[in-house]
């Protein structure tokens, strides 16, 4: 796979990649536990990061975006409430629900906590995904590596996000460790750092 920067005519396309790949994921659980309002929804929810990486940050696919990461860089400005009304969030409670947005909005403050932990500029890993059946191949783990070798090279740390015990020991085999787990709604949190590797 040759990755590269998502053409913003392929949204749609990685969107529906992310909401496939998330869509027994903790966070999308919290968001939308019915089955069927998150089947509905999962592609729309992850667009919105889609959405924010095409503005703010990089999103990185192969040829037919059945692969996406979403990276924000160092330095492009938080990833605050506001921006996030820009791309759609603004909707979230008119497709999911009231309650099911304010439980997460709570998670998102819990996780939130992980990532204040991080001092000074990083590179954060929003999200990565493959169609399930490519699964395996590679994909994923290339479109992270687009990420932590750039971190390398500008000897930052990588942060992110997980609430999946499968993903932790992904991530613990590429150079991250826990910062911060807390409980969440019958799942368990967790944020993770990767500092540079030594040149």
């Amino acid at each position: 796979m040759e990755p590269r920067l998502l053409d913003a005519s392929q949204a749609d396309a990685a969107s529906a990649t992310l909401g496939e790949s998330f869509f027994d994921d903790p966070v999308l659980q919290i968001a939308a536990p019915d089955e069927r309002v998150r089947r509905e929804q999962a592609a729309w929810f992850m667009g919105t990061l889609v959405k924010y990486g095409l503005k703010w940050g990089e999103v990185w696919a192969n040829d037919d975006a059945s692969a996406v990461a979403v990276w924000v860089p160092p330095n492009s400005g938080e990833m605050g409430p506001g921006r996030m009304l820009q791309v759609g969030m603004a909707r979230l409670p008119f497709r999911l629900g009231l309650s099911p947005t304010l439980r997460l909005l709570k998670s998102l403050s819990v996780t939130e906590k992980f990532h204040k932990s991080v001092d000074g500029p990083h590179w954060y890993l929003v999200a990565v995904g493959v169609r399930s059946g490519l699964q395996g191949q590679g994909l994923g783990s290339t479109l992270v590596d687009i990420g932590t070798s750039r971190a390398d090279t500008d000897e930052l740390p990588c942060y992110l996000e997980t609430g999946t015990d499968s993903n932790i020991s992904y991530y613990q085999k590429r150079g991250f460790e826990i910062v911060g787990q807390e409980a969440f709604d019958g799942h368990t949190l967790t944020g993770m750092v990767r500092q540079p590797a030594a040149g």
